[in-house]
């Protein structure tokens, strides 16, 4: 509402003051002590908002590692060694990733962005457009990539790991049915041990997977809101306030999705790879 406001303001202002034309300086004035305002109040929005983003991301590294542990080991009793030790790799692979990635470059870059947005609107030109540009371009073509790559690596190991394990288990069930007399009960035995197994698994599975939702959906909620209340004031000011002020409002709103679309693929990738090790394993 501010933002509407301060903007519906500095059109009023600028258009009273530019008619005179003695006061191009003081127009002048007052058009970047009312930016400065705006400034203000953007700024404390994206930094509300980067800080939930980078919580979220953290807390979603925090999860993986305090419960997905007891997952893999549900995993390797229901599936074995080759798959629970190739989604260990991969969780370790994401939690790096994710930390040195997501955390190290992702988030410092729409934060650099979300500055260079407010500087860009001092000057007339907008001379720093293709810069925050090619920053927006930057920001989503990493995330792609991590989503791009993740699910490969996942989609790969789901279809070789479980046909090694398969092997290996097909192998135990024939020496246990060639024992004489006790063989067909061991079978038995080992074939109930096992979907027991399976099903402690996929219930593990499914509990993490709904854990981790809930622990994601009121920040990425809160962050996609922002971001909205954002943009929609960007929408209303451009009918009458400046185009610079309107450009900028508007790419921070543009800054605030980048930082939802950065803490979502954070969530994606541990979803991914959790529901991909859960049906690759399914087999056994």
């Amino acid at each position: 509402i501010w933002l509407i406001v301060l903007g519906s303001f500095l059109s009023l202002l600028i258009h009273f003051v530019g008619g005179f034309r003695t006061n191009i300086r003081l127009s002048d004035l007052s058009f970047y002590f009312i930016y400065l305002l705006m400034g203000v109040i953007l700024l404390q929005c994206f930094s509300g908002i980067l800080g939930t983003a980078r919580e979220t991301v953290e807390n979603i590294v925090l999860f993986v590692r305090l419960m997905v542990p007891t997952y893999l080991l549900a995993v390797g009793v229901a599936s074995g060694p080759a798959t629970v030790g190739a989604g260990y790799q991969l969780m370790l692979l994401l939690i790096y990733g994710t930390e040195k990635i997501l955390l190290g470059v992702v988030l410092p870059l729409i934060y650099c962005y979300g500055l260079l947005t407010m500087i860009n609107g001092i000057w007339v030109e907008e001379k720093l457009t293709l810069l925050t540009e090619l920053l927006e371009k930057a920001v989503g073509w990493i995330l792609k990539a991590s989503l791009g790559v993740v699910t490969g690596i996942s989609v790969f190991q789901s279809l070789i790991t479980p046909v090694l394990d398969s092997v290996k288990t097909s192998a135990v069930e024939k020496a246990l049915s060639a024992l004489p007399g006790i063989g067909n009960a061991a079978d038995g035995l080992l074939e109930l041990a096992v979907s027991s197994a399976v099903v402690i698994r996929n219930s593990i599975g499914v509990l993490l997977l709904l854990l981790l939702l809930t622990v994601c959906a009121a920040p990425l909620l809160e962050i996609l809101f922002t971001a909205f209340l954002i943009k929609c004031a960007a929408a209303f000011m451009g009918i009458v306030s400046d185009k610079r002020v309107t450009n900028c409002t508007d790419h921070m709103g543009n800054a605030g999705m980048l930082l939802f679309r950065t803490a979502g693929t954070a969530m994606l990738l541990f979803l991914i790879t959790l529901a991909l090790l859960a049906i690759g394993s399914r087999g056994r």
